[in-house]
């Protein structure tokens, strides 16, 4: 077994072998890149920062000091215009629940955890769509039991009026027959 010593990487103690290895490659990295680095040039360090930010090449603290060095360096510079982009970090920092005390396991167990803004939005959302349901519900029942005709029962009602319509015509046909007849028998 390595001795923890063999763990210790630019003043950074780190867990296990495999940190600090990648701390130590992370190290080559940096002073690889500062040997051909031109500090003058402020877009050569931007375009060194973003290829690193966007590939996340570096994953322990002694390649997050070196980013942020050079974050330093561009923002203290004042014709570099540039929106700099934050450093991404990877590595979680609280406490697993294994290793917390047994009373903070509890009062968090007690405790109820804030909704997400995801989640928010889904109620949010189901509260829409069932409003939204409920005024077309009332809408059907209104254009249903209204007088007025409407597309649900347009024809109907177009044929409730032709059959009243019908219904007047042949009344007042068979009171003119009715009438000629009279006419008739008179003369």
């Amino acid at each position: 077994m390595a001795d923890k010593t063999d763990w210790i990487v630019e003043g950074f103690q780190f867990g296990t072998e495999q940190d600090a290895t990648l701390a130590k490659n992370e190290k080559l990295r940096v002073e690889r890149l500062e040997e051909k680095m031109d500090y003058s040039s402020p877009e050569m360090i931007y375009a060194v920062y973003k290829k690193a930010v966007e590939n996340r090449v570096f994953k322990t603290p002694v390649g997050y000091e070196f980013l942020k060095k050079l974050q330093r360096i561009l923002q203290e510079n004042p014709d570099f215009e540039k929106e700099i982009e934050e450093i991404p970090v990877q590595g979680v920092y609280s406490l697993r629940e294994s290793t917390a005390p047994a009373a903070l396991r509890i009062k968090a167990s007690k405790v109820k955890p804030k909704p997400t803004k995801k989640a928010l939005g889904l109620r949010a959302s189901l509260f829409i769509n069932i409003v939204l349901l409920l005024l077309i519900g009332l809408m059907f029942y209104i254009s249903m039991t209204s007088s007025n005709p409407t597309a649900l029962n347009y024809e109907r009602a177009v044929q409730n009026k032709y059959s009243a319509w019908e219904k007047d015509l042949s009344e007042r046909e068979s009171a003119v027959r009715e009438k000629e007849r009279e006419l008739l028998l008179e003369e």
